[in-house]
């Protein structure tokens, strides 16, 4: 090992967070730590750093080693200032917040988007047209996917009563998310709260059945001193830190992803509702890698959150400017009297965050993630084109070629 575990603190804290892997094997610098060195530094940082800033120890109770912590380094300092610093500016420049402006009608987007998001995150197939006949044309569910969806509208419907976050709460949440999808060993017993036997996880244990109570206890007793007497420090981050937990604690046998996600909605409502639109669904979809590395990421630091909330704030930001630039879409189309569809302004959206130059049609199939022939992309693509959004440009193969028109987009992603 080249340098100090005192140096490589520095550089964490003052440069950039680097994770185990870097640490091992990166180049910004080499530290070249062997796997042993790294459980030795992790080490040094529990015995000498976690109790001084800039790391925040929670006191959420944990069921292996560690403790659940974050480092407030300059990395994740910088990203938190630049999300309220977009936050105030949109406040400024518009007289109201993004999910408060009517003429994009964001609630309804949001239901969508929260749905086809979290459903896509777990490999659930759906398509935004069959969400829209499920909850605005009231057609009966017709197999699993679609009771699924039934169910998730049911749960944002519910946190968005803005119940106390408690239990009891918790528990008629996942029945709601839950319903009429589990096998019957998955269920819970009568009268349970929480999984009655063990779990295993892409390697990771869930929490011994005998801890879950405690655990859980001491989340609902962090959250609700938050909501009461809040860390103005980074009192935004408390829905990661819920999401976070529950998918460490893992105290159903399934259908612990999607309460988390639902559960970061709810703690974003309790917050504040109109603060900043919770578009995590809709940007894990995008990014479901890295949303999966940045959870390990902070596991395999011994509960770590710093990894997964400088995900979460970087996704954050990307996509409010996102749709920051979707309105300028939306209005230019308007101008020339095209009013795009829910489906079309979603694919768009895709584009926007996944396009870094010129892409073909399979390109649009890849961002979007969804089937469709060629002949259904390009008529996609080319209404694109005629509202505004979109550039054909020329390509000296027989593949068509796009791009985004740069000159009606502020906020380069």
């Amino acid at each position: 090992m080249k340098q100090s575990f005192d140096e490589i603190l520095d550089y964490q804290i003052n440069k950039r967070y680097l994770t185990a892997r870097e640490l091992e094997y990166g180049n910004d610098p080499f530290f070249g730590l062997s796997p042993y060195d790294y459980e030795m530094y992790l080490k040094y940082l529990e015995d000498n750093s976690l109790d001084k800033e800039p790391f925040i120890v929670y006191p959420l109770k944990v069921f292996n080693s560690g403790q659940l912590h974050l480092c407030a380094c300059c990395e994740l300092k910088n990203l938190y200032r630049d999300m309220l610093q977009l936050i105030k500016e949109d406040m400024l420049e518009n007289g109201s917040l993004l999910s408060e402006r009517s003429f994009f009608d964001f609630n309804r987007s949001r239901v969508f988007s929260e749905i086809e998001g979290s459903l896509n995150v777990e490999n659930v197939p759906t398509t935004r047209r069959r969400v829209k006949e499920l909850l605005e044309k009231g057609i009966a569910p017709e197999n699993k996917n679609d009771v699924i969806i039934r169910n998730m509208s049911k749960g944002i419907d519910f946190v968005k009563t803005k119940p106390s976050f408690n239990k009891e709460n918790l528990l008629k949440l996942y029945h709601l998310l839950s319903d009429g999808c589990l096998k019957d060993d998955e269920k819970l017993r009568p009268g349970d709260y929480y999984r009655y036997d063990g779990v295993e996880v892409d390697d990771y244990q869930g929490c011994p059945v005998e801890q879950i109570e405690t655990c859980m206890n001491s989340l609902f007793d962090y959250v609700n001193n938050q909501l009461v007497h809040p860390d103005n420090s980074f009192n935004l981050i408390l829905p990661h830190i819920c999401h976070y937990y529950i998918i460490y604690i893992h105290p159903y046998f399934d259908y612990n992803g999607r309460t988390a996600r639902m559960v970061s909605f709810w703690i974003y409502l309790l917050i504040s509702q109109n603060l900043y639109p919770p578009m995590i669904s809709e940007m894990i979809n995008q990014t479901k890698s890295n949303y999966y590395k940045s959870i390990r990421n902070s596991r395999n630091a011994r509960n770590d959150l710093t990894y997964f909330v400088r995900y979460l704030l970087k996704g954050t930001i990307s996509y409010y400017l996102n749709y920051k630039n979707m309105e300028s879409v939306i209005q230019y189309a308007k101008n020339k009297g095209i009013q795009l569809t829910d489906t079309e302004l979603n694919y768009m959206k895709c584009i926007l965050v996944s396009s870094t130059g010129a892409f073909n049609y399979q390109d649009f199939l890849r961002f979007c993630h969804i089937d469709i022939s060629k002949q259904g992309a390009l008529k996609i693509l080319n209404r694109l084109i005629k509202a505004g959004a979109l550039i054909e440009m020329n390509s000296k193969s027989k593949t068509k070629l796009f791009t985004i028109n740069h000159k009606i987009i502020k906020y380069k992603i």
